[in-house]
């Protein structure tokens, strides 16, 4: 550090000598100078046409150098009084920016683009919709709503003991092929609910959508406002103080979805071009969600050998809630009447392992989970991954269906290790800083995205398109682009994806047809074993494709270009900027609230990109392109030397410990003081016995019985024989007495 303050002395030294100005001077220079505007604070409006008369808001920032430092290090190439379009200087901005004023919009009208619009939660009303049928969710079996009450990770089995601390059944998991998925209901898209879009028309409401189709666009508009907020990993051991604590890559992948046109309502479905088929943890998470809600009697008639004795499938168990232009719905899979909102999610959790070399699960099903603590094969390893990569997905679908929390079961699709309950106020306190600031948060991003939407369906009315979000951008800024769907070459693209792994709808060039056998007059007296003539210039099949594979050697094939794409139809390119004002102060900065007298609000703008049409194209393939292989794993057939350096660690891990996943051949011992009741709960209100209104009778102590003389014992006659009597048998040898 000390270092670093010398430098940076020795730089103003400098310039002070270049510019002829002393270094006290210079160190305030940036406090005197009157050559930037005054920052103001930004005015509200109530009509978009009359804010032309205002003072332009203005966003400031500290300067990190002094003008004529500023002056010194900026390029040549830009001119030194050009401030209004804002400059970039070292690694921070140093405004400034000038905008047009900012608008408090009517939430139902449309939005003009290139305006400012001012948006905060309290625009938003959020309110369920429809009957709750809360009393027919499932609940915890196998005694597992104790983890509900008691923070932290509880071991299916002690490793010191060897103890079970729930019912050993649920040790082992249930592999796919064993289980039949047909006796379970089967997932319904928006476009599908016919009672979520009688909602919609029924209110009024332009957009549906559920849980799993939404959540992953919602995190992309998380990122465009949240000013690089990360979550806060300051509760893990020391272990994980140099580890990055930013999200995953994977959630930076550019979010997809399919509006579907249905008279005058718009479906959101999840864009599933490149998704083609399930992997083993969302195939393997329906079955453990079955097991984790039923007893062991219920669950083995799931299984394929006894499937024939499920005679109803039961219906699914959804909460709809409208919210701006949007009916939301999202499925509650369990249920405890003692939490403060009743429901929770389940979650099956794959260990590290598996989900690093998901297409090679039955290699990795031998990472085990053994301590709490550490980097590798701990509990605190699971959860900090969790934190990085899921933790906003799963606080999204918890608001959507107003539950308490989520559930989390950790395993390695061949055995359980442990349950995990954790609340959304937990979630928000390490996304968001509190609970308070997540509430604004959630409600500020169903804002957004309505208005952008809505931007794309009046721009193509009653169409389906696809719109896809990226926020990875180098200045937090969002990018939304909008294609028209054309089904007939999307199945075409999609069918080819999943046998070459090109998303395109031009067939490989397929190799020449063999010529026409001659007659065979023509052939009498040819050796067909001769070679080819070295001088014939007649092309082969051979030489068509040495020269493809010369043509792909050389670089002159782009596989950008073949990337399916719908150019028939104009693709359009927005791109939405933000900023925060907090206390009538604006700022780039990620905003925690205190309390509730903190004023938030979202300052947005959408403008349309002027790009020429072919280049428009020539940049939206290249994100087609990157979707396309965002997520490619390794293979089988990999060699090992070309594994990345984790997955290698984790396949050797999972090898040693392969035989941990065989069920042991002990003694089982369960902690007695916490087996299972699968009787309905006694303690759960709903499921006590309605009270008699006749009286109970009164409880009287029984009479007391008197006292009787025990009756003589008489001799028995010669005739009859007797037998000796256990008093005969006592050491007394008193055989007069009675037995005692």
């Amino acid at each position: 550090m000390s270092s670093r303050l010398f430098a940076y002395s020795r730089a103003r030294i400098v310039l002070g000598r270049q510019h002829g100005i002393s270094a006290t001077a210079l160190r305030f220079t940036s406090s005197t100078s009157t050559d930037k505007p005054a920052p103001t604070e930004a005015t509200n409006h109530t009509d978009a046409d009359s804010s032309a008369t205002d003072q332009p808001s203005v966003v400031a920032s500290t300067p990190l150098y002094s003008k004529d430092e500023a002056d010194a290090i900026k390029p040549s190439n830009e001119k030194a009084d050009d401030d209004s379009s804002g400059k970039k200087i070292g690694s921070r901005f140093e405004f400034v920016r000038e905008r047009e004023p900012i608008v408090v919009h009517d939430a139902s009208q449309p939005i003009k683009l290139g305006k400012w619009y001012r948006i905060d939660a309290n625009m938003l009303d959020y309110n369920q919709v429809g009957k709750s049928h809360i009393n027919t969710v499932p609940r915890l079996a196998h005694g597992l709503e104790r983890v509900l009450f008691s923070p932290g990770v509880h071991l299916l089995q002690d490793p010191n003991s060897r103890v079970y601390n729930f019912d050993p059944y649920i040790r082992g998991i249930t592999q796919p092929d064993e289980f039949d998925f047909d006796k379970l209901t089967p997932y319904i898209t928006s476009s599908k609910d016919t009672k979520l879009i009688k909602y919609a028309r029924e209110r009024k409401k332009r957009f549906v959508g559920s849980t799993s189709s939404m959540t992953h666009v919602l995190s992309h508009l998380y990122f465009a406002i949240s000013g690089g907020k990360q979550p806060d990993i300051s509760s893990m051991s020391m272990r994980f103080a140099d580890m990055p604590s930013r999200f995953t890559r994977g959630m930076r992948y550019p979010a997809s979805i399919a509006l579907r046109y249905n008279d005058g309502v718009y479906s959101i479905d999840a864009d599933k071009s490149f998704d083609v088929k399930d992997s083993i943890l969302s195939v393997m998470g329906k079955s453990l969600e079955k097991l984790l809600t039923s007893t062991p009697s219920e669950f083995e008639m799931y299984k394929k050998q006894n499937s024939w004795k499920v005679k109803e499938i039961p219906e699914e168990n959804y909460h709809y809630v409208e919210a701006e232009d949007f009916i939301l719905r999202s499925q509650l899979d369990c249920r405890d009447d003692r939490l403060p909102r009743k429901t929770f999610d389940l979650k099956t959790r794959g260990s590290l392992a598996i989900r690093m070399d998901m297409d090679n699960h039955e290699v990795s099903r031998g990472y085990q989970i053994k301590t709490m603590k550490g980097r590798m094969q701990s509990f605190e390893r699971e959860y900090y991954d969790m934190v990085r990569s899921a933790f906003l997905k799963y606080n999204f679908q918890v608001r959507i269906g107003n539950m308490d929390g989520i559930f989390v079961a950790y395993h390695n699709t061949a055995r359980m290790f442990g349950f995990q309950y954790i609340s959304r106020r937990e979630m928000d306190e390490v996304l968001y800083g509190n609970e308070l600031t997540g509430n604004h948060m959630f409600k500020m991003i169903l804002l957004l995205l309505g208005k952008m939407l809505r931007t794309v369906t009046d721009q193509y009315p009653e169409t389906d398109v696809r719109v896809t979000f990226n926020s990875f951008t180098p200045d937090h800024s969002l990018n939304m682009w909008v294609e028209v769907i054309d089904d007939e070459k999307e199945a075409i693209a999609v069918k080819m994806y999943q046998e070459t792994g090109q998303y395109s709808v031009n067939p490989t060039p397929a190799a020449p047809t063999p010529a026409e056998p001659t007659p065979a007059a023509s052939t009498e007296g040819v050796d067909p074993f001769a070679t080819k003539d070295p001088l014939s210039t007649k092309p082969t099949e051979t030489d068509a494709e040495n020269a493809l594979l010369d043509e792909l050697l050389d670089g002159d094939v782009d596989p950008v270009e073949d990337v399916y794409v719908n150019a028939d139809h104009p693709i359009q390119h927005y791109r939405m900027e933000s900023f925060s004002t907090l206390n009538n102060q604006d700022t780039d900065d990620a905003i925690t609230l205190r309390d509730q007298t903190d004023e938030w609000s979202i300052n947005w703008s959408l403008k349309k990109s002027t790009t020429p049409p072919d280049e428009m194209v020539r940049q939206y393939r290249q994100l087609r392109l990157k979707q396309s292989t965002f997520f490619e794993r390794p293979s089988a057939d990999t060699p090992e030397e070309e594994l990345a350096p984790l997955v290698k660690v984790l396949r050797r891990l999972s090898r040693r410990n392969m035989w941990m996943n065989k069920t042991p051949r002990e003694r089982v011992v369960v902690n007695k003081s916490r087996i299972p009741d699968y009787a309905p709960l006694k303690h759960h209100r709903a499921d006590r016995p309605a009270k008699s209104s006749s009286p109970k009778p009164r409880n009287r102590s029984p009479r007391p019985k008197p006292k009787t003389q025990p009756k003589p014992i008489t001799q028995p006659k010669s005739s009859e024989k007797t037998e000796p009597s256990p008093a005969s048998n006592s050491s007394s040898g008193q055989s007069g007495s009675p037995g005692v």
